[in-house]
């Protein structure tokens, strides 16, 4: 798949460097909408089962990878659904009465404030690969495969390197350098500057994500997700959003080659 920029709202265009595995981000426990779960639907699950990286099943369209954490209550997960164009990011919280509610977001060099979104969840979860399915959060019902339970603790020196997205053929560089305890420092050639940390976590193959965008104009603008690392090492997804959670940003960085 041709690398793609997607991005809402960084002024910052951020490459894509591989959309066909959402590297597997740590989130916190985000709301969405107002919440709260909406109607109580009739199946009860336990949203900490879902735990894991989730691809949709062949045939089923839009193509989307999902990650799924379990939030800091265990009694609740957090969603994170990537289209594998990168049109579109939706972020939910998945809730014991099955409902799933939260947030969609275009992605595009556009400020469009995220719509709030309401569903449904169910899974097979017994099977192999376990099954799970969305209802309601998009025109289509979607069917998941799980391809990675992310039961291992990811490893915070796998973060602990420089990476650069590039973007409109190399007329936007981003670049973020990480350091061995999490801390991010970078820049963009567009002006803005970003400052925060990656923290790996110690239940899931992922990191939780905290990240300020302090542009030329004097906006700065704060970000919450997760992030996660490629088995190679050698990419670095982002997904997050703002904590008032209109705005939702996918960012995809390659490694930086060390300059010789």
């Amino acid at each position: 798949m041709t690398p793609q920029t997607r991005r809402s709202p960084l002024r910052t265009v951020l490459t894509i460097a591989t959309v066909a595995m959402l590297a597997a981000c740590g989130g916190g426990g985000g709301g969405g909408g107002d919440g709260s779960s909406p109607s109580t639907p009739a199946t009860t699950i336990d949203p900490v089962q879902f735990k894991g990286r989730w691809a949709t099943a062949a045939a089923v369209t839009p193509v989307m990878i999902a990650v799924v954490l379990p939030d800091a209550s265990g009694t609740t997960a957090s969603a994170w659904l990537l289209a594998n164009d990168a049109s579109r990011l939706v972020k939910l919280v998945l809730f014991s009465d099955s409902s799933a509610n939260g947030t969609s977001y275009t992605l595009a060099p556009t400020n469009t404030d995220g719509q709030s979104v309401t569903g449904t969840v169910t899974g097979t979860l017994t099977s192999s690969p376990k099954r799970m399915s969305l209802t309601g959060v998009s025109s289509t019902a979607l069917a998941f495969d799980q391809s990675d339970a992310l039961t291992t603790a990811a490893v915070q020196a796998d973060a602990a390197k420089t990476w650069e997205s590039i973007a409109g053929g190399n007329a936007r560089t981003t670049t973020w350098t990480v350091a061995s305890d999490g801390a991010i420092s970078g820049s963009s050639t567009t002006g803005c500057s970003f400052t925060g940390k990656l923290t790996a976590m110690s239940s899931s193959n992922a990191f939780s994500a905290q990240f300020a965008e302090s542009c030329s104009d004097g906006v700065t603008t704060n970000f919450s997700g997760i992030a996660t690392v490629d088995a190679p090492k050698t990419r670095l997804t982002v997904t997050a959003i703002t904590a008032d959670t209109k705005k939702g940003v996918a960012i995809f960085f390659g490694a930086k080659a060390a300059t010789q």
